[in-house]
């Protein structure tokens, strides 16, 4: 059967009385009601992921990908009817992962001959033929990176245009092709990046020439928030068009700047934007335009493209590939069952995160807000369960054994002080002996000692019990014995072992109180010279910083304190800032000669 990819020209059957039906005349039955039902869910409904479909890691090398409904590019129907578990290794397009940092999972339509049987009076070598065709999916990894281009214009975007590609981060800008005279419009540059990519900034500048702006520039500035997580997400600008009427122009009028960050990486360089707008006079005309431009050719592009599920991020060791993390749905690509909301509305997203504090510590929450792409992240700080201090003292008591026959009788020692003042404190006692199986060492036994009956215990201690009074009030201690057998000697010692439980914490609080240092303090170097910082952090586990020149022009420092100097001589300051308390930062300051 073919693959049913044309949807022109549509034609049915014309019955009438007498008329032959041949195989030619049943698929024509067949591709009429599809070709039309499928143009309709093209054109009516787009393509993209109706419902479910949602991807996540079972383990570090396994997907679990939901049941769900989706329309491809062509309008036809894909569906997943059970959750499905898949290996990496068993997905098709696995072998070409070989030095990939991500990959994309890909959902496509495919079709599935069944049920082989023999066809009487076929033409030789055409005897078998299949009774059914089953219509399913193929799932596909990939490492190469989407047509931008045509994957966004086949989503409705226009003016689309790459503004920065390399292996860690892609910048795609699209523009309206037509708005309105006095009102905003909305420019967006789609963000692609990887897991290890450093948090980016971008600024694109130039001239625009129907742009509302105080010195007729069109400035595009976008900072990421560290607390970012998405690997793909848009960038959205609101711009107002000057009151002006049929122009058709550039977005900028001379191309435009572009410069970027990203980490201690610095880029600028111009880039030919070719984004044109047609500027209207008024809605009415905005609308005509529209209507004259709109056609089906533009409502039935990218019939190949496949269903970007998801971007995986992955991780190389042993020769084998596993999964770092997995971000649902890169691109976007799902059918809106309820009416979007206009663009640049406010609020869009909300994510959250929660890190630890210590006991000691209030809570709180703080909030980051990004405008340009409407989310909103809120960290919230809570403090851990309360820990204790405690202090320990550790002594002995000799008792003396009384004379004569010692089973079941019982001795005291006098009230002695634990050494640990006032208050419940906690006593285990030991009795110390010579282990004759052990050349008569010394050694402490806890407990009941008869564990330690029998020939082939490891060691054959006196059989005593020993038992301790506390008197909380006075900080003081009495110790009694309780001999069950004969003891050999005239004495036993007794070892004792103390601690009480401090809420007074003031020892724990100086032990964890975060400090940081950066060496060298003061350091010389060469215009465009290289030099290595080094910060020492103590009072916590995290030792990560946050490297930073405070001067705009002052160089720049990677997240290894690795310094670059810049072209003009002076004095600079570089600030690193711990990465577990932020309120915690230390400088040094280097002259570049």
């Amino acid at each position: 059967m073919a693959d049913n990819k044309d949807f022109f020209p549509i034609e049915r059957n014309r019955y009438f009385y007498g008329k032959l039906l041949t195989v030619r005349d049943f698929e024509v039955e067949q591709n009429y009601s599809r070709r039309k039902s499928q143009l309709l869910n093209r054109l009516s409904l787009g393509a993209g992921v109706v419902c479910g479909l949602g991807v996540s890691a079972s383990d570090d090398s396994t997907l679990l990908i939901e049941s769900g409904l989706a329309l491809d590019y062509q309008g036809r129907m894909i569906v997943i009817e059970e959750p499905l578990l898949r290996k990496l290794p068993m997905l098709k397009g696995h072998e070409t992962l070989s030095d990939a940092e991500s990959a994309y999972l890909c959902l496509s339509y495919d079709e599935t001959d069944m049920e082989p049987v023999n066809a009487v009076g076929a033409n030789p070598g055409e005897q078998e033929q299949f009774n059914m065709t089953r219509e399913g999916f193929q799932l596909t990894l990939t490492a190469q990176a989407p047509e931008f281009r045509g994957l966004l214009e086949a989503q409705g975007g226009s003016n689309v245009c790459t503004l920065y590609e390399s292996k860690e981060l892609t910048l795609i800008l699209t523009v309206p092709e037509a708005i309105c005279a006095g009102e905003e419009f909305t420019a967006e540059v789609l963000v692609i990046k990887n897991e290890r990519t450093p948090p980016v900034r971008f600024k694109l500048t130039g001239e625009g020439t129907f742009t509302d702006s105080e010195d007729g520039q069109v400035k595009l500035e976008y900072r990421e928030s560290p607390e970012e997580k998405r690997r793909v997400y848009p960038a959205k600008f609101r711009l107002k068009a000057r009151q002006l009427s049929d122009i058709d122009s550039p977005l900028f009028a001379s191309g435009a700047e572009l410069d970027l960050e990203v980490g201690s990486h610095h880029y600028k360089n111009y880039v030919d934007v070719e984004a044109r707008c047609r500027l209207c006079r008024n809605r009415a005309q905005l609308e005509q335009r529209q209507t004259l431009t709109d056609s089906l050719e533009k409502h039935l592009l990218g019939q190949d493209i496949p269903i970007y599920l998801a971007k995986l991020e992955l991780i190389r060791s042993a020769g084998s590939v596993f999964l770092s993390s997995v971000t649902n749905l890169p691109f976007g690509q799902r059918i809106r069952r309820e009416e979007a909301a206009p663009q640049g509305s406010g609020l869009q997203t909300v994510t959250t995160s929660v890190r630890s504090l210590e006991y000691w510590q209030k809570p709180d929450i703080k909030s980051s807000f990004q405008p340009s792409a409407g989310a909103l992240h809120l960290d919230f700080g809570i403090p851990s369960p309360e820990q204790y201090d405690f202090a320990v003292s550790h002594g002995t008591v000799d008792l003396t054994m009384p004379g004569g026959l010692r089973v079941n009788s019982r001795v005291f020692s006098e009230e002695i002080p634990h050494g640990l003042g006032s208050g419940a404190v906690d006593v285990r006692l030991s009795i110390e002996f010579a282990d004759k199986k052990a050349d008569n060492e010394t050694a402490l036994y806890f407990g009941n000692s008869e564990v330690f009956k029998g020939k082939n215990a490891p060691a054959v201690p006196p059989w005593v019990e020993a038992a301790a009074l506390v008197y909380p009030g006075r900080g003081t201690m009495r110790i009694g014995l309780w001999l069950h057998d004969m003891v050999e000697g005239n004495r036993l010692t007794v070892h004792y072992f103390a601690q009480k439980p401090e809420r007074d914490t003031s020892r724990l609080l100086q032990g964890r109180q975060v400090s940081l240092s950066v060496t060298p303090e003061f350091a010389r170097v060469s215009r465009r010279g290289r030099l290595h910082f080094q910060a020492e952090v103590s009072g916590t586990e995290d030792k990560t910083v946050i490297w930073s020149v405070k001067e705009e022009n002052g160089g720049a420092i990677d997240r290894n304190g690795l310094y670059q100097a810049p072209e003009q001589a002076g004095t600079y300051e570089v600030v690193a800032v711990s990465g577990t308390d932020e309120s915690v930062l230390a400088s040094a300051f280097v002259i570049v000669e």
